[in-house]
């Protein structure tokens, strides 16, 4: 028993690359260019779907290019249960992560969700957008985007 348990050690220090962990490669930090922020507090119908919420242009002028960083909330209802997301899309692309499922939105109260996108891009002008995907019809009582430019 003590030698199975001596080799499945073994294995697993193997199997993980040693027995430290490996350092992270070092985080490269971008100079903010400038930020954006929208929102609105009126409930405003939503349809099945994807419903644009917020668009905005932002100029990118550095010469490698700037990194869109945006961070949106919204607070939904629907007339019927199912899945919900918001997504962001950056020149009709959408930013990374996507457009994660926020969980399921009903029909009896107001629930919130949040995302944090950001997506690299070239010098000139962009379009950032903010989408609610809803399953069904239903209503926003409240939102809220933060576009930060930085400098790649």
């Amino acid at each position: 028993m003590k030698k199975a348990s001596l080799l499945l050690a073994a294995a697993l220090v193997a199997s993980t690359g040693g027995a430290y962990a490996q350092e992270p490669a070092a985080a490269k930090l971008h100079k903010p260019i400038g930020t954006a922020i929208d929102w609105n507090g009126t409930v405003t119908g939503l349809a099945a779907g994807a419903n644009t919420i917020d668009s905005k242009t932002v100029k990118c002028g550095a010469t490698n290019g700037c990194i869109v960083d945006v961070g949106s909330m919204a607070q939904v209802i629907a007339n019927s249960n199912g899945q919900w997301s918001i997504c962001v899309l950056i020149d009709n692309e959408q930013a990374a992560p996507g457009c994660p499922v926020q969980g399921i939105v009903p029909s009896s109260n107001y629930v919130v969700g949040n995302l944090k996108s950001n997506v690299l891009v070239q010098p000139g002008t962009h379009t950032v957008q903010m989408q609610v995907q809803m399953p069904g019809s239903g209503s926003i009582a409240a939102w809220q985007v933060d576009i930060t430019l930085l400098k790649n």
